[in-house]
């Protein structure tokens, strides 16, 4: 299964994507947004497809949906628990959710990928603003039964 995760696309009105998000967009069995749509556009765009989660981040105010802070869901016998981050101290995030094998979560604009206490803990970055880096990001995440997870970032213009 191929997840495409994102966060903090903080589109307002309109938007662009690079032909490297819509290759991979094509191809994901599931979108996974962190959260800071920021404008009901890229949401209602991502929400057609039918392979949308996504929780609510703290720029969100304007989205017309309702949209939960966190969301637990089982994909491939993985537990996989979604926030935006802007609710838990990210260092202590996999004391936060014990049950959870895979934490996504997004709020630092900060591409990531740790793995602590069993937990894999992924930041996508931001699709449009991050912080720290000199580029955009996303994250591809395969996940497969029985096997580890494997996570790739991708550099957006």
């Amino acid at each position: 299964m191929k997840i495409l995760i994102m966060s903090d696309t903080h589109f307002t009105k309109n938007f662009s994507l690079d032909r490297n998000v819509i290759e991979h967009l094509s191809k994901a069995d599931k979108i996974i947004h962190c959260g800071d749509f920021s404008g009901p556009d890229f949401y209602n765009f991502l929400n057609t497809s039918g392979k949308l989660i996504a929780v609510r981040g703290n720029n969100d105010h304007r989205l017309n949906v309702s949209l939960e802070n966190e969301v637990n869901i089982e994909l491939e016998g993985f537990k996989i628990t979604v926030i935006h981050g802007h609710f838990v101290r990210l260092d202590l995030i996999h004391h936060k959710y014990p049950d959870s094998d895979i934490i996504l979560f997004g709020h630092t604009h900060h591409p990531s990928l740790e793995e602590t206490e069993g937990k894999l803990l992924i930041n996508p970055g931001s699709l449009t603003s991050n912080r720290y880096v000199d580029y955009n990001s996303f994250a591809v995440m395969d996940l497969n039964a029985g096997q580890k997870p494997v996570v790739n970032f991708y550099k957006t213009l």
